[in-house]
């Protein structure tokens, strides 16, 4: 395993502590629904769910924008950013090609945020993916319509 790699499980283990002191309360999966036919929602649909975790199944950091971000950023209220993520490593660790998904026309890709304020799960979509850093990915995302 390469030095940077032994980094990213350190990572990846400590980002867990959080979670298993029980102040991560939100989970996160990556949702693709992809139909048979030549567009969305023709033909049979697939729904494939990968949730986005650090070590032992624990979910990542969840948080509002401040309402200073929103403004900065031109988002709307509600957006939230995800991570840090701890990119893959031997092992473990989020694929980049799981949380920046390029849909084809009959696929819809999105994430479902699951906890206090979002007891059924809301359906959110990626609109920023930072990955500038060696060691942790972070996503900002936007409320859909769609629940």
């Amino acid at each position: 395993m390469s030095f940077r790699d032994s980094l990213r499980e350190l990572c990846h283990s400590i980002r867990a502590i959080p979670g298993q002191l029980g102040i991560r309360p939100y989970s996160v999966a990556a949702v693709s629904a992809c139909w048979s036919g030549d567009e969305r929602g023709e033909g049979i649909e697939d729904e494939t769910s990968i949730a986005i975790t650090e070590a032992d199944g624990q979910p990542p950091k969840v948080r509002e924008l401040s309402s200073e971000q929103l403004a900065v950023g031109g988002y709307d209220k509600g957006t939230i950013e995800v991570g840090p993520i701890t990119p893959d490593f031997p092992g473990s660790g989020t694929l980049l090609s799981t949380l920046e998904q390029d849909p084809e026309d009959n696929t819809l890709v999105y994430f479902i945020i699951t906890g206090p304020e979002y007891p059924s799960g809301q359906r959110f979509v990626l609109v920023e993916l930072k990955t500038d850093r060696a060691f942790h990915y972070k996503m900002t995302l936007r409320r859909s319509s769609d629940s």
